[in-house]
């Protein structure tokens, strides 16, 4: 039970450098789609800095600013609780924003998107809460730690509809993962049950880890094929696909910081 206990000490801080740290992957996602699609504009170029202080990049540059604050904050340990609240807010202003301008993309498409966002804020509401500080004596705030938990079940029941009710879904499973239709039965499964215990609360160390395992392997092999989703119907470009695979890092480490044993 001790080596499992460090185990589990390693993993947890493992997610909190995950999840803290996240804002920073999402900032530097942030400028290289606006470098690709800058570049695919006919007659634009960008040779100097005075070429990007044009006023379709203000909000880029505020986006950004915000990932850089936050990503500081709770990695610096400095707000870190105030810092996993703005981030959660931002998350969600950000990707409808994204969404609004990319609209051209299928509803499922969209529907994965927003529910993958909301896991990720999940996990900002875990540092709002209190789940990471490193000050004690502090109270956790019990219902941010409940609401991030019921999140991140409730993307689970998300993943496990949209696996087996998008075609485009299914087929990149099948495709990508060996054992055809019985292993998507068996994905889906993996995230049905899992998602039930984790959103009543009973046992949900143990089955996020379980869940931890299958996520890792899904978007090595699934989310990261970004020749697959980029000649799939929804013809989603390079770095916005790798944006959207890169938040099931935030997932996993949300899930990592959910799998270790603590009384709340």
């Amino acid at each position: 039970m001790a080596g499992l206990d460090r185990t589990l000490r390693v993993l947890d801080a493992l997610g909190l450098f995950i999840v803290t740290r996240f804002p920073f992957i999402e900032l530097f996602m942030l400028l290289m789609s606006t470098g690709e699609r800058a570049d695919s504009l006919p007659g634009v170029q960008t040779l100097s800095f005075k070429d990007t202080l044009r006023k379709e990049y203000v909000l880029v540059y505020i986006n950004a600013a915000i990932f850089f604050v936050c990503g500081t904050g709770m990695t610096l340990d400095f707000k870190r609780r105030k810092c996993g609240f703005a981030a959660a807010l931002h998350a969600v202003i950000y990707t409808t924003m994204t969404l609004f301008q990319r609209n051209q993309y299928s509803e499922y498409l969209i529907v994965r998107m927003a529910a993958r966002t909301a896991a990720v804020c999940a996990g900002y509401l875990f540092v709002a809460g209190g789940l990471t500080d490193s000050q004690r004596g502090r109270a956790k705030v019990l219902q941010a730690l409940q609401v991030g938990r019921q999140i991140l079940a409730f993307y689970l029941f998300c993943n496990a509809y949209m696996v087996w009710a998008s075609e485009e879904d299914r087929l990149a499973h099948i495709k990508n993962i060996p054992g055809g239709q019985f292993m998507l039965v068996v994905v889906v499964a993996l995230y049905i049950v899992p998602a039930l215990c984790i959103y009543g609360g009973y046992e949900a160390g143990y089955f996020a880890r379980i869940v931890v395992w299958q996520m890792v392997i899904i978007s090595a092999l699934v989310d990261f094929n970004t020749k697959f989703w980029y000649r799939s119907s929804s013809h989603v470009e390079f770095w916005y696909q790798i944006q959207h695979a890169s938040r099931n890092i935030s997932v996993i480490g949300s899930l990592l910081l959910l799998a270790r044993i603590r009384y709340w």
